[in-house]
C-alpha cells in the first residue's frame, strides 16, 4: 500500500518527511495535464514525489500544478476528522523518534510516548501541513509483524 498525501507545499513536506523522518527518496516525476485530467486527478497536471522507510513501505507526496489544493482545516484530535486520519510508522525505538521529533520543532499530540498497552507504546506527530502521523513500537515485532523482520533494518527516524 503506498498512502498518497496532496501537499500544499511539496518542498517542505519532503524536508520533513526525508530529514526529519530519515525516509529515503525513491523517484520525482510530473504529470501532464492532458494525463491528469484523462485520470480524473487535476485538470493542470501534478507533481509526485515517491518515499520509502527501511522496511520497504512508501508514501506519496503530491501537488497538483498551477492551481494548489485548499489548506484543509486540522481537527484538534487525532479521530475527530473523517476519513483516511493518519499514517503509521512502525518504528524501533519510539523515544529516540519522540526525542528527534521534539529537536525538530514537530509539533507532538501528547507529552511523549504513551504505553497504548503492554508492549506497545506510540506517539501522534503533526507534519508540516497538519497531517496526523502516528509512531509505534512493538516490545515484539516478530508476533506482530514477522513480515518486517524479513532482512529489513530498524526504522529509526
Amino acid at each position: 500500500m503506498e498512502p498518497g498525501i496532496v501537499c500544499v507545499d511539496i518542498d517542505r513536506m519532503l524536508d520533513f518527511y526525508t530529514r526529519v523522518l530519515g525516509l529515503k527518496f525513491v523517484s520525482d516525476a510530473e504529470a501532464t495535464a492532458d494525463m491528469s485530467t484523462e485520470f480524473g486527478t487535476s485538470p493542470n497536471g501534478f507533481r509526485i514525489i515517491r518515499l520509502q522507510t527501511p522496511y520497504g513501505e512508501r508514501i506519496k507526496l503530491v501537488q497538483p500544478k498551477l492551481v494548489l489544493p485548499k489548506q484543509s482545516q486540522v481537527p484538534d484530535w487525532v479521530f475527530e476528522g473523517q476519513g483516511i486520519a493518519y499514517i503509521t510508522f512502525v518504528i524501533a525505538d519510539v523515544h529516540e523518534v519522540a526525542t528527534r521529533l521534539k529537536e525538530c520543532q514537530v509539533e507532538l499530540m501528547s507529552k511523549g510516548p504513551v504505553a497504548i498497552r503492554k508492549g506497545i507504546t506510540a506517539i501522534f506527530a503533526k507534519d508540516p501541513e497538519g497531517n496526523f502521523v502516528e509512531f509505534v513500537e512493538y516490545a515484539d515485532l516478530a508476533s506482530y509483524r514477522p513480515d518486517l523482520l524479513n532482512g529489513a533494518n530498524s526504522f529509526r527516524a
